[in-house]
């Protein structure tokens, strides 16, 4: 029998077990943990996102896995967004489906009617754990993702700006005159981008959320390199995020988009051969970027396999029906 037993990610001992567990479970060399740094501050409710967490155990008390989900407060309020794991030598056991169902049941208790949780899995693996386990506890794929990863250092495209466009970029905090088109932006990526079937919904981006946002990489370690593409009216009108963790030598490219408006004029690249030139001292001695976007964004992955990325994993999205 599996015990969830929820805690508050902010009890420094329950979280160290917790992310003790969560660090041996996330152990493929496509699917790394996040730091306890990182995780720990993930995990602080904020105005934005509520959270519910809970640490598996055994009968005989030990620590077999976790889950956590979080609440979004001034968006998708009928969504759970969670992750569950168990660690390596305890899978197969029934603990993961016990996990799922508590999880389940604080986001029905919550107000909830889907939980949106994902798997991965290597890009040759045909028998999949994580879509078997998924299958097995009642989620349906929503839409599936296509992990890349660029070994470096790479040897980069050429940098060409269509001169109706300046490109700009920054580290730590988005400079003022830019906060509130760069907040619209951010706003427009469930809207602008594949996003599946589940019926997601534009997140609440603003100024405060930016700012939220840039105090939270600040505390967990993470230095964010963002670059914005701007148009002859002064509009934001694109952006892309590299985000470098203060341990390990991975690399994320987060966000990228450009309103519908403004493609055709080779901004995506030019933004993510952009950054990687303005953040070119904190890619010294990484040793790659990891990337991901929806299977069917075939501009994007044209774009990325340009770079040189290459896929390494497939990471797919699921809801469950509360």
């Amino acid at each position: 029998m599996t015990s969830a037993e929820p805690f508050d990610p902010t009890d420094a001992a329950t979280f160290a077990t917790f992310h003790d567990a969560y660090a041996r479970a996330f152990n493929r060399d496509f699917d790394l943990p996040y730091s306890a740094a990182e995780l720990a501050v993930d995990m602080v409710a904020d105005a934005y996102n509520d959270v519910i967490a809970f640490l598996g155990r055994d009968r005989e008390g030990a620590v077999v896995g976790g889950a956590w989900a979080e609440l979004p407060q001034k968006d998708n309020r009928d969504f759970g967004f969670g992750e569950v794991f168990v660690v390596p030598e305890r899978r197969r056991e029934g603990h993961g489906t016990a996990l799922v169902d508590a999880l389940a049941a604080a986001c029905r208790a919550a107000g909830r009617s889907t939980l949106m949780c994902e798997g991965a899995w290597a890009v040759d693996d045909e028998v999949s754990g994580p879509k078997r386990f998924a299958e097995h506890a009642g989620f349906e794929l929503d839409i599936l993702d296509a992990q890349r990863e660029l070994m470096l250092p790479a040897k980069l495209p050429d940098l060409v700006i269509d001169p109706a466009y300046e490109l700009r970029s920054w580290r730590g905090a988005c400079p003022d005159e830019l906060v509130d088109g760069y907040a619209d932006v951010r706003r427009l990526m469930v809207q602008e981008a594949p996003s599946g079937d589940s019926g997601l919904e534009n997140e609440h981006w603003d100024a405060a959320r930016v700012r939220t946002e840039e105090a939270k990489w600040e505390k967990s370690g993470r230095v964010p390199q963002v670059s914005v593409a701007i148009a002859g009216d002064g509009s934001v009108v694109g952006h892309t995020q590299l985000v470098f963790p203060s341990e390990g030598v991975e690399v994320y490219q987060w966000d990228t988009l450009v309103l519908p408006s403004h493609r055709g004029h080779g901004l995506g690249m030019a933004l993510k051969v952009y950054t990687m030139h303005e953040s070119a001292d904190l890619l010294d001695g990484r040793r790659r970027i990891h990337t991901f976007n929806a299977a069917s964004n075939a501009p994007m992955i044209g774009v990325n396999e340009a770079m040189g990325f290459r896929q390494t994993a497939w990471l797919a999205e699921y809801v469950l029906a509360l």
